[in-house]
């Protein structure tokens, strides 16, 4: 199989944990799009936020997916709001199967109690803004996603499992 696995899903759904053990067990490259904006531009993501804005965040992340547009192999973990663009999905798709791992608010948030780098989370009621932003996306993971998976009660084992069952591998 040539093409890229693609893992969308909200933050804090496990893309990253999920695609690194992937990128393992099927011995492919395993790229984490926020990470590789984060290196080749020397800040991190909530830097980026702050100090350019999201839309220049959002054309960095619409250059990596014109280049994933192409069949290679890798796995590929999206940040949660590449699916905002129609063009984002349409280039992932070309290249690649689309996996949404979907998971509750209340999951989310529990995963992400600790977590205080979410531009979008920062302020008060961290799971409230996670129910609005899950709400207002849900449409687009399920209509740009090949398989979706419900992680909110899956470890990384049983997620695995159903991914390899889903790929039929």
């Amino acid at each position: 199989m040539d093409k890229n696995i693609v893992l969308i899903g909200f933050m804090g759904s496990g893309k990253t944990s999920v695609g690194k053990r992937l990128s393992m067990n099927l011995k492919r490259e395993f790229i984490d799009m926020d990470d590789f904006i984060e290196k080749r531009e020397g800040m991190s993501v909530t830097e980026i936020f702050e100090k350019r804005g999201e839309a220049a965040f959002r054309e960095m992340e619409a250059e990596l997916c014109r280049r994933f547009a192409v069949p290679k192999g890798k796995i590929i973990a999206t940040g949660g709001g590449v699916i905002k663009s129609a063009e984002n999905t349409e280039n992932l798709k070309k290249g690649g199967v689309i996996i949404y791992l979907s998971s509750t608010p209340e999951r989310i948030a529990y995963n992400l109690r600790f977590d205080n780098t979410r531009p979008l989370l920062a302020g008060d009621n961290k799971e409230e803004k996670i129910a609005e932003l899950m709400a207002a996306r849900e449409g687009l993971y399920n209509s740009c996603a090949d398989i979706t998976i419900d992680v909110s009660e899956l470890n990384l084992e049983e997620t695995l499992k159903e991914i390899y069952r889903a790929l039929d591998m």
